[in-house]
């Protein structure tokens, strides 16, 4: 019995952390796209006085007064920020870092002064996930008050609250975003249109600045205001390298925060002691966005340098190819000394070149694919000398170009041109062969 409490309380931790990556990195997508990151921040500490006013005016710890609260507060920082940069004496940086500064001191000094109040601060601010599974939700039963506290005997225990709670708020979430996807889309990536074509995008975004506000009271207990902002921003930046399509973005979002929980929570385990939970999941999260940031396969680091590499390659490759063209055009021989002997062998392997005693030539193949990158060189160089560009100053840039001009582009200049038979300095431009 024991070892399936202790099963349950872990599973239930796991659980918990999941439904907090995944209800704030879906919304963490869309604060990203509309560089608000730093938005996501300021209301995870500028809600503190609507909670702090909430539970003074209900006279305890009222979930729903407290929700209410924190959203009226999560609406206004938006709209307060939005006056401020639209004075057009500060930026957008400025004026969340002073309104979400102040809206939070003014918390704390409302917590200060309101006397003896039921509110852990220290809660609120880092919250602890390892408590969450031990206040559960019972139903049925009989309520009886002891030392201060009310207990209830009896019942159905279904599970933690906040289990419940953050459960109910991820629905909220998934049901906004699918219900409004297009309004979010477009007024995500184009505003104005979204304004034009009437789908109101400043209510659009007041109601997302609400439902972070809301997702962030829901995850005070179990990581708290400071923690929250890694959940809303690593899984949505993670899932930003690793998609271009909106849909999936979310839906990875979601899956890479409830893996960031699970990692972080035998992260915690193993460490042992007192270890923040969810400051072992927030590690893994911004692990899986480093991993990202580096591997992701489109836009790491890794990649992209892999990428330049391979395409310098292929560069240098091609400029053996146009040097060794130009010397059979001109009638000189290419020594094969003259080059890099890798270099050599690989084209060799290619079928690029063949080698003769200590001499190269071009094979069919190396032919075909030289005159490609001739003939895309001197039609830039003739196009770009059309725009105005003067002779001596047209080689440089058609060096560059032919690497990137498909024969598409060619016919496209060709027809531009007039199909011409030479460049500006009086060098024929080869016919592609017919096959």
């Amino acid at each position: 019995m024991t070892f399936i409490a202790l099963a349950s309380f872990e599973i239930w931790i796991m659980v918990i952390g999941a439904l907090v990556c995944s209800a704030c990195g879906i919304l963490g997508c869309f604060l990203i796209l509309k560089k608000l990151a730093l938005m996501g921040d300021a209301i995870s500490h500028a809600v503190l006085p609507g909670i702090v006013i909430a539970v003074i005016l209900s006279g305890g710890l009222n979930s729903v007064a407290i929700f209410i609260g924190a959203g009226l507060i999560g609406v206004l920082t938006p709209i307060l920020v939005d006056t401020l940069k639209s004075s057009r004496l500060i930026d957008e940086d400025a004026a969340i870092g002073s309104v979400f500064t102040l809206l939070f001191a003014i918390g704390v000094i409302i917590v200060a002064n309101a006397g003896n109040i039921d509110l852990d601060t220290e809660c609120v601010l880092y919250g602890e996930i390892a408590t969450t599974p031990f206040d559960t939700w019972i139903i049925g039963g009989n309520s009886y008050e002891f030392d201060g506290h009310v207990y209830t005997k009896g019942g159905v225990d279904v599970g933690p609250k906040s289990a419940w709670v953050l459960g109910i708020v991820l629905l909220i979430n998934i049901a906004f975003i699918f219900f409004f996807y297009k309004e979010l889309k477009i007024s995500t990536f184009d505003p104005m249109l979204a304004l034009s074509m009437g789908l109101k995008p400043k209510l659009i975004h007041y109601l997302l600045m609400f439902l972070v506000a809301i997702t962030t009271i829901a995850s005070f207990e179990a990581v708290g205001a400071i923690i929250v902002v890694a959940m809303f921003i690593a899984p949505g930046a993670s899932a930003y390298l690793l998609t271009d399509r909106l849909s999936l973005m979310i839906f990875l979002s979601a899956i890479l925060g409830a893996a960031s929980s699970v990692l972080g929570y035998f992260l915690a385990l193993s460490l042992g002691g007192d270890v923040s939970i969810a400051g072992c999941m927030a590690v893994c999260a911004g692990s899986i966005f480093t991993v990202s940031f580096f591997f992701s396969p489109k836009y790491g680091v890794v990649v992209r340098l892999v990428r330049r590499y391979n395409l310098k390659k292929r560069f240098d490759a091609e400029n053996i190819l146009m040097q060794v063209y130009r010397l059979n055009e001109s009638g000189k021989k290419c020594i094969t000394e003259d080059y890099k002997k890798n270099t050599v062998n690989m084209f060799v392997q290619q079928g690029l070149l063949a080698k003769s005693d200590s001499e190269l030539r071009l094979t069919e193949k190396g032919i075909n694919k030289a005159i490609d990158l001739m003939r895309a060189h001197r039609l830039w160089e003739t196009y770009i000398h059309k725009l105005g560009l003067p002779e001596d100053h047209v080689h440089q840039p058609a060096d560059e170009m032919e690497h990137y001009l498909t024969n598409d582009l060619c016919k496209e200049i060709e027809k531009e041109l007039q199909h011409p038979d030479s460049d500006p300095h009086g060098k024929p431009i080869p016919i592609k062969p017919e096959k």
